[in-house]
């Protein structure tokens, strides 16, 4: 099933992709852009982490599908390896916590975001 992208999730994963400055997180190779993935490790289902930096990394194609999505073993390790063991076992705990958006919230995220691109532009 699709999950259907809001503002909040266009703005996030552009403000995700500029971060990494066009360069994958993975293979470190220079994609650009428009041409990396923000790659959720916990799925974007979670609302608790659907747009929490730390939960997100910009891959190309190729890392995003074939390297972690085909390896959920590996992608582990390697999110260990980028976040430190305290950072993944943060995380991971927060994925047990269920948050219910407001839409003060989301109006408060997406400004938060669009001064966060401002920074890249």
């Amino acid at each position: 099933m699709k999950i259907k992208l809001s503002e909040e999730d266009r703005l996030f994963s552009l403000y995700i992709r500029n971060k990494a400055n066009g360069i994958c997180e993975h293979c470190k190779k220079v994609k650009g852009v428009k041409r990396l993935q923000a790659s959720h490790y916990f799925g974007r289902r979670n609302k608790a982490l659907r747009w929490d930096e730390k939960n997100v990394s910009a891959l190309c194609f190729t890392c995003h599908m074939v390297v972690m999505t085909e390896n959920p073993h590996y992608h582990t390790k390697w999110m260990e390896k980028k976040l430190g063991k305290v950072g993944f076992r943060k995380l991971t705990l927060a994925s047990n916590k269920l948050k219910k958006w407001t839409k003060d919230e989301l109006k408060e995220l997406r400004a938060s975001l669009r001064k966060k691109l401002k920074e890249y532009n």
